[in-house]
């Protein structure tokens, strides 16, 4: 029997170990690795916000990090489906929250820290026997450094023979940090290691380490979460154009596709888990409490919390139902399409024409937020909820009639999925996962460009062919209603494909 060991900083199976997809991919799919027989053990950081219910003390190690002597405890949290989960414990690892947000002009320098030692930790484990598999799986910059260890660390010599995986679940953030003359920095960090600088420094900034880099250099085999993503990563990025590829690693990833070591497979989603079927009256219930929630979480009230409060009270007197949804992060990525050129002003415009409304659910980066807010208030068809609710998002993806994506680049994307699962047809980008996923007139609509303005332009057009099928010919609508909801991608593929493809040596 095949055993895997995944490393990485989420996992939807713990409570409070969830920010985005990455939670949901090492949750699935570990859970479809075991139904086929492998052993699965993860393995991530013991975050303060995590919700254990038993904790079971298994082993102490010791390790030597930026010139200390530390103890952490592995503690093994939860064991069903096939798969255990362990988290290792020490005041450094256990952060308030998975991710810092550091403001201090030193990107990534509390996390990098943290997972370092995190990354130490298990390679000492492993030395010490105390964690074992056939194959390590290594998920983004957070468990990157690992590979390095593996590669250049003293008397690690079961590390070294593990089969090594590495994934990409989105090549933008990539966890740079300085080499040396920084705390949060290889050499303070590691001050015994030798490695070889030139395979492991970001291309862009030499004097900086990149682990992102470091693991594609290093891996046995390198992962992207969809074949069409794998083609884009190959490519340099071309803002102008309005084209995401590389990220300055793209000549690193093309020396991996030369060498047969990369591959892109494609993520997958839950069809078994049963679906709940939501009222209109259940949605405005969801979305009220959040939103109360929120406003009660804050020390003062803010605008958005607000106005929003204000609209669900104006929509649910007039009985409106929201006909545009979209789920997600309000990051450049995911609105950077919406919010060019007054695009989201035109998209409002076209719906009031037509009498539609527009629910958009998601919270990052507070600049993108306001604008949002911004125009909540001046345009009435339109509700942001800026935060996040769970139960409330799965409402929307099966009460809205057309779910938007309209993302500058997209390594896979999980909602699309969650919104096709319950007979959603899709508005997106055709670009990573969602030209994987998403067919024109089959399953959504789609568009593309060769620039943001004709992007966000096109984005424009697809809304009105969307408006125009469904109010003109409604067979054609509930044909693309039917195919989406029966569209499959499913985990149990996945896993056969990580275990033919990945866990080969």
């Amino acid at each position: 029997m095949k055993s895997v060991l995944f490393v990485c900083a989420e996992s939807s199976a713990i409570v409070g170990a969830k920010v985005g997809g990455v939670a949901d991919v090492v949750g699935n799919v570990s859970k479809a690795l075991a139904e086929q027989g492998t052993r699965v053990d993860v393995i991530l950081p013991h975050y303060q916000c995590m919700e254990l219910i038993e904790a079971q003390p298994c082993a102490e190690v010791q390790v030597h990090f930026a010139h200390q002597r530390l103890n952490i405890q592995l503690l093994l949290v939860s064991k069903r489906d096939g798969v255990s989960h362990y988290v290792l414990s020490h005041p450094w690892l256990c952060s308030e929250h998975v991710y810092h947000h550091d403001e201090d002009g030193r990107p990534f320098a509390a996390d990098a820290s943290k997972f370092a030692l995190f990354c130490l930790a298990v390679a000492q484990a492993i030395e010490q026997g105390v964690l074992a598999a056939d194959v390590l799986h290594l998920h983004d910059w957070h468990s990157a450094t690992l590979a390095v260890l593996r590669a250049y660390g003293k008397d690690l010599q079961r590390l070294k023979a593990m089969h090594t995986v590495y994934t990409i679940h989105n090549l933008a953030l990539q966890g740079v940090r300085p080499f040396a003359h920084d705390p949060s920095a290889l050499e303070s960090w590691f001050p015994w290691l030798s490695y070889d600088g030139q395979r492991i420094c970001d291309p862009r900034y030499p004097h900086c380490y990149n682990p992102m880099r470091a693991a594609i250099e290093l891996c046995d085999k390198v992962h992207v979460v969809s074949p069409q993503y794998m083609q884009e990563v190959q490519r340099p990025s071309n803002m102008e154009h309005g084209f995401i590829g590389g990220e300055g690693l793209e000549n690193q990833l093309v020396a991996a596709q030369q060498q047969n070591r990369l591959l892109g497979i494609l993520n997958g989603c839950d069809y078994q888990s049963e679906s709940v079927n939501y009222t209109q009256k259940r949605l405005w219930q969801l979305a009220e409490q959040a939103v109360l929630q929120w406003m009660g979480k804050a020390n003062q009230l803010s605008a958005s919390h607000y106005i929003a409060h204000v609209r669900l009270q104006q929509w649910r007197a007039n009985e409106v139902t929201p006909w545009l949804c979209s789920v997600g992060r309000i990051s450049p990525q995911k609105v950077a399409l919406l919010l060019d050129d007054d695009t989201l002003g035109e998209l409002l415009r076209c719906l009031a024409e037509q009498g539609k409304h527009f629910m958009m659910l998601g919270s990052g980066d507070p600049t993108l937020e306001a604008l949002l807010t911004q125009a909540m208030a001046e345009h009435d068809n339109f509700l942001f909820l800026r935060g996040f609710a769970l139960e409330l998002g799965d409402a929307m993806y099966q009460l809205g009639s057309l779910f938007c994506m309209p993302s500058s680049f997209e390594p896979c994307g999980i909602s699309q999925l969650l919104a096709m699962r319950e007979g959603t047809p899709c508005l997106v980008h055709q670009v990573g996962g969602l030209k994987d996923t998403i067919a024109e007139g089959v399953n959504g609509f789609t568009f593309t460009g060769n620039s943001p303005k004709q992007q966000s332009q096109q984005l424009l057009t697809a809304l009105q062919r969307a408006l125009a099928v469904y109010h003109n010919e409604p067979a054609q609508w509930q044909t693309l209603c039917t195919q989406a909801k029966n569209t499959r991608f499913d985990w149990h593929q996945v896993a056969v494909s990580y275990l033919e493809q990945l866990y080969t040596h």
